[in-house]
């Protein structure tokens, strides 16, 4: 906010040409900015209506992405009030904003009306995996893509979402000496067809082994975070995907698919580190 000069600093104490267009942009902002909020929230047009500030709050906490601008939009609000109520005469403000300030609020005004696609920050190459696959399947997806989410389909449509962490969760509910598999093979066979060769088997040889031949249903049926994610549709926005992780941090992954329907093929996979890079950025 920038204070006027004294009177004698004009002919006549008004404010110029360039302060009028800054302010008229600032309170055009401003009031887009205060409808779209309204609309957000759902306010009723008719009756009693929520006030700037208190709509900017409410907005805040619900999107954890907007936040960033609460203390902006709270003095903005102080100065459009000073802009509308402490106008000294026709054509004098007691004070102008900034073209600084006019952009800055012009700029949060466009992110809230055009906000950015969660497609656009998401994944695009999403493999998913059956209930019925073997973990060996998945590891050897997560070293040939260096993929660590899969979203499972069982009856044709998203039932979990199965991750790296999720299968060494599997592995440490288990005792690892007590194996299935033997502690050692044996390799080559001789006249008679007689093995003539023993192989022992590490332990990681043999814990690999073991896991490699288990299905994604079991590994799932003791992972109490397969259920940490959810499904946009196509369409969805960077802000419903934050509001998504503000109500449950806890979410691994959200899966983006035509209609933000289960049956439907994943399109798109966003984790809260694209997130946390895209609010970084």
């Amino acid at each position: 906010m920038t204070p006027l000069p004294p009177d004698n600093a004009r002919p006549n104490g008004s404010t110029s040409t360039d302060e009028r267009s800054r302010v008229d942009r600032f309170e055009a902002a401003y009031n887009r900015i205060d409808r779209e909020l309204q609309r957000l929230l759902d306010e009723p047009r008719e009756g009693r209506r929520r006030g700037f500030a208190s709509s900017v709050r409410q907005i805040a906490a619900e999107r954890r992405h907007f936040a960033r601008h609460l203390d902006f939009l709270l003095e903005a609000g102080e100065l459009r009030n000073a802009l509308v109520h402490n106008r000294m005469g026709a054509v004098e403000y007691i004070a102008v904003p900034t073209e600084a300030t006019v952009l800055q609020l012009e700029a949060i005004d466009e992110e809230l009306r055009k906000p950015v696609a969660l497609r656009a920050f998401a994944a695009k190459d999403v493999v998913t995996v059956s209930v019925d696959d073997r973990v060996g399947h998945v590891l050897a997806l997560v070293k040939q893509k260096g993929y660590v989410r899969f979203p499972v389909r069982g009856d044709g449509r998203i039932i979990a979402l199965l991750t790296a962490s999720g299968i060494v969760r599997w592995i440490a509910s288990h005792d690892i000496d007590a194996c299935a598999l033997p502690h050692l093979a044996r390799q080559g066979r001789g006249a008679g067809g007689r093995l003539d060769e023993e192989i022992h088997l590490s332990d990681g040889e043999r814990i690999i082994c073991t896991i490699a031949s288990v299905s994604v249903g079991e590994v799932l049926a003791r992972d109490h975070r397969k259920d940490e994610f959810a499904i946009l549709a196509r369409d969805a926005t960077v802000e419903q995907a934050l509001a998504l992780w503000t109500r449950n941090p806890r979410l691994e992954a959200v899966i983006i698919t035509e209609r933000g329907r289960a049956e439907e093929s994943p399109l798109g996979i966003a984790t809260a580190t694209d997130l946390i890079k895209l609010l970084e950025r």
